[in-house]
Order: C-alpha cells, then sequence, then structure tokens
C-alpha cells in the first residue's frame, strides 16, 4: 500500500481510484538524490499492491518534470535499500514494467536522463509544450544504460534511438510526440487535468481486461530489457568508474 511516511521525496495522493505521484525536489529541478533513487524502487511495488489504485499519474512539482540524476557535490551514490546503484536500476525499471495498472506521465516540465524514463516507459505521456526530453549521458561521459538503451529502441526503432542516445540529442516536446517517444502535447496548465482525466478513463474500465492487455504489450519491453539491460546498467557501472565521468562531474561541480 502506499503510505506517505515511507516517502520524503515523493508526494503521494490517492483519490476516487487514481494515484498522483509527484516527484518532489522542486528547487532541484527533481533531480534524482541517492534517497529518492531508493525510494524510487519501491515506489510502483506499493502502487501495484495497492488495493485503492486502479491507474497512476506520474508528475513533478514544480515546473520541471524530472531533470535526471542528481551531480551536485553532496551526493556520494550510496542506497538506503542495502542494494548497489546499479541494483537499484534495475529495479526501478523492472518494478515500472512489472506495473499492470496503467501509468501517465503528466510531463509538465524537462524531462532528461532517468526522467525521460521514466516518462517514456508510462503508458501514455501527456508533455507540456515548453517541456524538452531526452537523454544526455553520452556527453555526462556515462553509458545510457539506465533504460533509454535498453528500451527506446522497442518503442520509437533502433536507429531513432542511435539518434538521440548517441548524439545527446535533447527533443522538444513536438519532435518527441512526433516519433512516438510521447503521446500528447498541451498547454503546460493542461498538463496535469489532461494526465489525470485520461488516468480516470482508464481506471474505470474492467480492471482485469486493462491489466491483463497491458501485461500482454509490456512483454515486448521486458523481452528487450531481458537482453539488454543488465549489459547496460553494468556499463553505466564501469563508466562511472572512470576518468571521462570524473571529469564531467568535476567541470559541473566546479561550474
Amino acid at each position: 500500500m502506499l503510505d506517505q511516511k515511507e516517502f520524503t521525496r515523493i508526494r503521494i495522493a490517492v483519490e476516487d481510484g487514481v494515484a498522483r505521484l509527484t516527484l518532489d525536489r522542486p528547487e532541484h529541478g527533481n533531480a534524482v538524490d541517492d534517497t529518492m533513487h531508493s525510494e524510487l524502487t519501491r515506489l510502483f511495488v506499493r502502487a501495484r499492491a495497492d488495493e485503492r489504485v486502479r491507474a497512476v499519474v506520474l508528475t513533478g512539482a514544480g515546473d520541471t518534470f524530472c531533470r535526471g540524476g542528481d551531480s551536485s557535490a553532496s551526493r556520494t551514490f550510496t542506497t538506503l535499500t542495502g542494494l548497489t546503484p546499479v541494483q537499484e536500476a534495475r529495479m526501478i525499471v523492472e518494478t515500472l514494467l512489472d506495473l499492470e495498472k496503467p501509468v501517465v506521465a503528466a510531463v509538465n516540465g524537462d524531462a532528461l536522463g532517468l526522467g525521460a524514463v521514466l516518462a517514456t516507459l508510462a503508458d501514455a505521456s501527456v508533455v507540456a509544450r515548453r517541456a524538452h526530453l531526452g537523454d544526455r549521458h553520452v556527453a555526462g561521459g556515462v553509458t545510457a544504460g539506465n533504460g533509454s538503451a535498453a528500451l527506446w529502441p522497442a518503442i520509437i526503432g533502433v536507429n531513432r534511438a542511435k539518434r538521440l542516445l548517441l548524439g545527446a540529442e535533447v527533443l522538444t516536446a513536438e519532435e518527441a510526440v512526433a516519433i512516438g517517444l510521447a503521446t500528447e502535447v498541451v498547454d503546460g496548465p493542461s498538463v496535469l487535468a489532461t494526465a489525470t482525466a485520461l488516468a480516470r478513463r482508464w481506471a474505470a474500465l474492467p480492471p482485469f481486461a486493462l491489466q491483463s492487455t497491458k501485461r500482454v504489450l509490456n512483454l515486448h519491453l521486458k523481452d528487450a530489457a531481458s537482453r539488454a539491460l543488465d549489459h547496460g546498467l553494468a556499463l553505466e557501472e564501469q563508466a562511472m568508474q572512470g576518468a571521462e565521468f570524473a571529469a564531467v562531474l568535476a567541470r559541473r561541480r566546479s561550474s
């Protein structure tokens, strides 16, 4: 069951069968620090087990969805779960794919890195017109191993994924929808209401039929994950111990 007491970086609200889950570090662009990373490993597990919940809306506090991983000097890349960061990263992706209840991402602002992975693995992504979406891991000296390189080829095709990830490209909302990485563009003030309305429509449908259909559809993504996710995460972990990442991180922290 979703319980706010378990979460300090994510706000929980459940109403009329819809859980609104809000990444809550607005002063940092909802960047994922060590605490939020650990909390994400259990977020979708709790939503799956919560009998009150028939659909989920995932959004960000303030004017950003999630700018990706926190690269501030205070981050130590330790966990609260006893797992390694790479093991946590795998859990976040796998538990999101295991959540049969429909998930709508209300992308109220930029979604980058892990934020882009969360947004694009939702069953629908309603994106603010001013938002940008992409994964700049390569530009940061790190393998794009936390989901995008493993799963985006199954969503938009290998060549499009190569263009985005190898070039560390960031798309406008319209561009993301045009290639199928997101589903709908709306004006910023309408994002949460539009996403919530879709979640409520899905929540009103016969639950077994809805959830079992999603389970079948997600087999395509799980197949991709089973082939590529472990390898990608292992390479990401290797890259994070290398000189390229250290140099980029030092430049960011000194700027």
